[in-house]
């Protein structure tokens, strides 16, 4: 990954911990941790001013009120939490992908390549009495149900 510059962000909400689930990071703050991020994220999560705040590392360490060493290990575990979750997020979009795929692969079969797709892939018996899209509409069933396989 390239270095991007990093801002040190402090957690300042009013719950006593906080998970992220809006941007997808997945990383966890607890009351007054302080989190050195890429810019680039810094700058959602400082979007919200009643819960982060940009925090002076330098004055931190002055202050010594023994906040600055639980707040140093997680600087550690950022990074590999923010690789955590961008690894995560490559799955679900090779996954996602994988399965757009084969729902357009579906769409342009004809009655017979549905009914053999169907049996080959989920084991499953498409009777050939219906409809193509009614055929089509039960083996984009059989994807949403078993997955892309």
């Amino acid at each position: 990954m390239n270095q991007e510059t990093q801002v040190a962000v402090q957690y300042i909400g009013r719950r006593p911990s906080y998970i992220d689930r809006l941007y997808g990071t997945g990383l966890s703050f607890d009351s007054e941790q302080v989190r050195g991020l890429p810019a680039s994220i810094a700058k959602k999560f400082l979007r919200h001013g009643d819960m982060f705040q940009r925090a002076a590392v330098a004055d931190e360490v002055g202050t010594g009120q023994g906040e600055q060493q639980p707040s140093i290990t997680p600087l550690d575990d950022t990074a590999a939490k923010l690789a955590e979750a961008q690894r995560l997020q490559d799955e679900q979009r090779a996954k996602d992908v994988r399965r757009q795929e084969l729902l357009d692969q579906v769409s342009n079969m004809d009655k017979d390549g549905l009914q053999v797709f169907a049996k080959d892939t989920y084991n499953q018996v498409v009777p050939k009495t219906m409809t193509l899209e009614n055929m089509r509409a039960k083996v984009f069933a059989f994807i949403d149900e078993y997955g892309a396989v």
